[in-house]
């Protein structure tokens, strides 16, 4: 494939779906993220040594937060086109994705949430304690202020494993890079268009990834 034949196949191709795949995966992750606040603050308070230590609703939270998260990714897509066509109004193309990967990301960034709280040191809380502060005011001026580099770095996890799944999610029509793929790459055997396919995604990830450690690096400081 020569050049021009390339630079053709972006344009008209690529460029378009990997607008898709961006749409997709960052507005999945930021739905993603506000779902999870909730049950991600929940989780930490509620575990061991937590602000509201409450064994069993702990238990019960994190069992259904597992539950969903085990569900393989193509299988919610399919388990939740009712819900998506209620939603969207449709169970195909790139807004009725974002449904399935906004649910499915959830409880990652719940877990995401709570793991980032727990490194919160242990003497913070208590001198905020000591102050006067409530437990919101903790969970809000403190959890979240002093976790924001791991939550950087979990988001940032986040995002490059949505845009694997919504390319996934091409192979039941859902476009961006994962359709461009399976149509023109694999169902019209055309390897040239798969390599420049996967070319792209890498450095999306790469830009992703570089991205995010300049934020936690910015967050550090």
């Amino acid at each position: 494939m020569n050049l021009e034949q390339s630079i053709n196949n972006f344009t008209q191709i690529l460029y378009p779906a990997l607008l898709e795949t961006i749409y997709m995966s960052f507005i999945s992750t930021l739905l993603g993220f506000i779902i999870a606040i909730i049950p991600g603050i929940l989780l930490s308070v509620w575990d061991k040594g937590g602000l509201c230590e409450n064994k069993k609703a702990y238990m019960i939270l994190d069992f259904f937060v597992n539950i969903i998260r085990s569900f393989p990714f193509i299988i919610l897509i399919i388990a939740l086109m009712p819900l998506t066509r209620l939603i969207v109004g449709t169970s195909i193309g790139t807004s009725a994705v974002i449904v399935p990967l906004t649910l499915g990301i959830a409880p990652f960034l719940a877990k995401v949430i709570e793991a980032a709280f727990k490194e919160v040191d242990k003497s913070i809380i208590e001198a905020a304690k000591s102050y006067g502060a409530s437990n919101t005011q903790i969970i809000f001026k403190v959890f979240f202020v002093e976790s924001l580099p791991s939550l950087i770095n979990g988001l940032t996890l986040t995002l490059i494993v949505v845009v694997g799944f919504s390319a996934m999610a091409g192979t039941v029509g859902g476009g961006g890079l994962g359709d461009v793929a399976i149509r023109y790459g694999y169902e019209r055997f055309n390897t040239g268009i798969m390599i420049e396919t996967i070319i792209v995604l890498l450095l999306l990830v790469q830009i992703i990834q570089v991205f995010g450690n300049f934020l936690y690096k910015r967050s550090k400081k």
